[in-house]
């Protein structure tokens, strides 16, 4: 059977779906990365602690993991397209008036309107985006989709540096910073409002039902419950990467931001070459989508160990590359396997319970665990055990799961 061209799938199911949501996936990025390169000017500018910053700065995140699950039943039952445009402009909105707070309690609400908005990420574009495609190309879709989320990581601090060095400090550079970055995704909003939406089946049974529908296919629930296991590294143990870096390798704030920038040119690179890869390895096999990714799943939280040991900037560079562009390839079959196994009808509820399961499962375990493991081993050694063992396990879950992958297919298929 010939191999499709990328110039067919994007006929197919058009430029203008991809081209918009990828821009999406972008300025959220940019969104998240800019907030921490200003933190220390947002702090002293509303007079509050670091303590407090970093609560502020988290909402967005906490927001994205609460909203997605509504926002995937809402995307079964109604047009993706409008809610991707709406959610769109709601953290547009976000965006501009952040530039605009003088109290902390304007900081807070803007930001949990941003991560309403943001939450729309992960349920309703991908789901889109595996409906408007081909089978066959929808690994070269999503990983150009995936690899706007560390594009957006490289120009982030680049942004940032631009409006610092082009505004007075006296004017306040974050504020102009994300006041622009409100009109890009105020004209990305308006696109996705116009964009088609793909024939499909609409849901109609209950969120209860659409749960429990899910829950009796064994290749999703591998896959969400070794995400769950996978986001205790993922999530937590990068900022205790920052402070190995800050106390150890005696890199300031600006290094960091460059340091971080640097490596997330391995996930794009590892973002594109998993989804040429992907749609190949999955019309060879679809269980070797999941072995595949197992494996680069694991190799991150080994990864992160080696960084935590690094004994230069160089090498922690080095290593945060690689590791980072395996992840990123990774997670492109990865999709392609959740696509495959769910209905159509109920693809956006899966990829929201996807990132729910990473978020909140993960992140607040990885919270926990990695915290006690800094107690009693300290910052280095306690990502050295939490993340390859976390890594690990996802991996070895999903290598468990990979036999039941054919069965799943085959049944969505008839």
């Amino acid at each position: 059977m010939p191999t499709t061209t990328f110039r067919e799938v994007l006929g197919t199911g058009g430029r203008a779906t991809v081209g918009v949501l990828a821009g999406l996936q972008v300025l959220d990025s940019v969104d998240g990365v800019m907030f921490v390169v200003f933190a220390p000017e947002i702090r002293e500018s509303l007079g509050i602690s670091t303590g407090a910053i970093g609560v502020v700065g988290a909402l967005a995140g906490v927001m994205v993991a609460l909203a997605a699950l509504p926002l995937g039943l809402l995307g079964d039952r109604r047009r993706r397209t409008t809610i991707a445009g709406i959610a769109t402009l709601a953290w547009a909105a976000a965006a501009g008036l952040l530039g605009l707070v003088q109290h902390v309690w304007q900081a807070v609400v803007v930001r949990v309107v941003a991560g309403a908005g943001k939450a729309n990420e992960g349920p309703i574009q991908s789901s889109l985006l595996v409906d408007a495609y081909p089978p066959e190309g929808r690994g070269r879709v999503l990983g150009l989709h995936r690899g706007g989320q560390p594009l957006g990581i490289v120009a982030g601090p680049l942004l940032a540096a631009a409006f610092a060095a082009l505004i007075p400090a006296e004017h306040e550079p974050w504020r102009w910073a994300f006041a622009f970055l409100a009109l890009p995704a105020l004209l990305l909003g308006v696109a996705a409002l116009r964009l088609p939406e793909p024939v499909r089946r609409y849901s109609t049974t209950t969120p209860r039902g659409a749960l429990r529908q899910l829950r009796k296919i064994p290749t999703f629930v591998g896959v969400v419950v070794s995400l769950g296991a996978f986001g205790v590294s993922v999530t937590t143990v990068p900022i205790y990467l920052n402070v190995v870096l800050e106390e150890q390798l005696g890199q300031g704030a600006a290094a960091r931001g460059v340091i971080t920038s640097v490596c997330a040119v391995g996930g794009l690179l590892g973002a594109a070459l998993g989804g040429m890869w992907s749609d190949r390895l999955f019309r060879r096999s679809s269980a070797a989508c999941l072995h595949f990714a197992a494996g680069a799943l694991a190799v991150l939280g080994i990864g992160f160990a080696v960084q935590a040991y690094a004994p230069d900037v160089t090498t922690y560079v080095v290593v945060g590359v690689v590791t980072q562009g395996l992840t990123f390839a990774g997670i492109v079959p990865l999709s392609l396997v959740v696509a495959a196994v769910t209905p159509e009808e109920l693809r956006s509820t899966a990829f929201a319970l996807v990132g729910v399961f990473t978020a909140v499962v993960g992140g607040l375990g990885g919270a926990v665990l990695t915290g006690v493991a800094e107690e009693l081993l300290g910052v280095r050694a306690a990502v050295a055990v939490v993340a390859p063992v976390a890594s690990v396990a996802a991996g070895l879950v999903l290598t468990a799961t990979a036999r039941r992958v054919p069965a799943d297919v085959a049944r969505v298929v008839r």
